[in-house]
C-alpha cells in the first residue's frame, strides 16, 4: 500500500487537470458502472463524523472525515481525515490518503466547475469569505480558472487571514490579496465570490443591489441549520445549481429557499446537465452553484494522486 501525504496530494496535479477531473466525476455521477451512497452522519454536539464510500469499475474509495469547527480557536485544523483507495477486483487496499489535503484540493475543484461554467470569462476578481483551507484552495485553483488580479477575503480570524496571505504569496505570487472588514466589502468588489463557512445565518448581505450580476459558490453549510445564502439571492437567479441531489435534505441553503417557496423544485438542478448543455445557462446574470460533496468526488481524486504517485515515484510503500 502506498502512504500519500499532503505535500504529495498537493504535487500530484496542476490545477487545472484537478479541475478536468472533477467535471468528468459531475458527469459521471449518474453513470451506472458508478454507485455512491450516502454518506453517513454521526453527529456530536456541533462536530460530525462522515463516512463517504464510493465504488467505480475498478476501484473504490471510502473516506472517514472529522469535522471539528472550534479546533480553528485552537490553532487546528477544522478538517481531519483520511481516505483508503481499493483495487475493484481483489479488494486490496491500494493507497492510505491524507483525508484533509484531499477534500480541499477536490472539494476546491469542484467549486471551480462551477466558476467555469457560471462565471464571467473575463473575470479578474474573486471574493472569499471564510479564508480557511477551504477557502485558500478555492482561491488557488480559481486562479487558474480565471485571470484573477486580486482577490478579497474576510475571515474573523487574524491567524487564518494570515495563513491564507502565506498561502497564496506561495502559490499564486502574481495575484493580490485584499483584507476586507467585512463580508459585504467583500461581495461589493468582486464578481464571483466564494463562500467556506460554517455559519447558521446568511453571510451573504440580503441585499438585491449588492448581489445583482455576481457569481456565487456556496461551499459550506453541510447541515440542515446551517445557512450562507440571503433570501434576495434565490429572487435573482435562474436556476440553483448544485453538485449532489442528497444536498437538498441536507444543507439549509437549499432546505430554508425549498420550505419557503423562494425557489421551485424544478428550478434546483445538477450542474452535470449544464456542462452537457451550456445553452441551459439561463438569461439572469446572477448565478449560484451549491456544492455539499458526495464520495463519487473522492474516489476519483484519490485515482488521480494514486496514478500520478504510482507515474512519478512519489509517496511510501508500506506492507499491512
Amino acid at each position: 500500500m502506498r502512504i500519500l501525504s499532503s505535500q504529495v496530494i498537493d504535487q500530484a496535479a496542476t490545477p487545472a487537470l484537478w479541475t478536468d477531473i472533477m467535471e468528468l466525476a459531475l458527469r459521471s455521477s449518474f453513470d451506472q458502472d458508478y454507485f455512491t451512497p450516502n454518506r453517513m452522519h454521526v453527529d456530536i454536539n456541533d462536530n460530525t463524523l462522515l463516512l463517504m464510500p464510493s465504488v467505480g469499475p475498478d476501484m473504490f474509495a471510502t473516506k472517514l472525515v472529522s469535522v471539528f469547527p472550534e479546533n480553528v480557536k485552537k490553532g487546528k485544523a477544522a478538517i481531519n481525515g483520511t481516505v483508503v483507495l481499493n483495487d475493484g477486483a481483489t479488494g486490496e487496499s491500494l493507497a492510505l490518503l491524507n483525508g484533509a489535503k484531499l477534500t480541499a484540493m477536490r472539494t476546491a475543484a469542484v467549486a471551480c466547475v462551477g466558476i467555469r461554467h457560471l462565471s464571467d470569462p473575463l473575470a479578474t476578481t474573486l471574493g472569499i469569505i471564510g479564508g480557511g483551507a477551504q477557502g485558500r484552495h478555492i482561491a488557488w485553483l480559481a486562479s487558474h480558472e480565471r485571470d484573477l488580479e486580486r482577490v478579497y477575503v474576510y475571515d474573523r480570524s487574524p491567524q487564518t487571514i494570515n495563513d491564507f496571505i502565506n498561502f497564496m504569496t506561495d502559490k499564486c505570487p502574481d495575484v493580490d490579496v485584499a483584507l476586507c472588514e467585512d463580508a459585504q466589502q467583500v461581495v461589493v468588489n468582486s464578481e464571483i465570490v466564494a463562500t467556506a463557512t460554517t455559519s447558521v445565518e446568511p453571510v451573504i448581505p440580503n441585499l438585491e443591489d449588492l448581489i445583482l450580476g455576481k457569481c456565487f459558490i456556496s461551499v459550506g453549510s453541510y447541515k440542515p441549520e446551517m445557512r450562507e445564502l440571503p433570501e434576495s439571492i434565490f429572487r435573482l437567479i435562474d436556476s440553483v445549481w448544485i453538485d449532489a441531489e442528497h444536498g437538498i435534505s441536507e444543507s439549509g441553503d437549499l432546505i430554508y429557499p425549498l420550505e419557503n417557496e423562494l425557489v421551485k423544485p424544478e428550478q434546483v438542478k445538477h450542474i452535470a446537465e449544464l456542462i452537457e448543455q451550456p445553452n441551459n445557462l439561463g438569461f439572469r446574470e446572477t448565478r449560484l452553484f451549491k456544492t455539499v460533496g458526495q464520495g463519487i468526488f473522492d474516489l476519483f481524486a484519490a485515482k488521480l494522486v494514486y496514478e500520478k504517485a504510482c507515474e512519478n515515484n512519489l509517496g511510501h510503500e508500506v506492507e499491512v
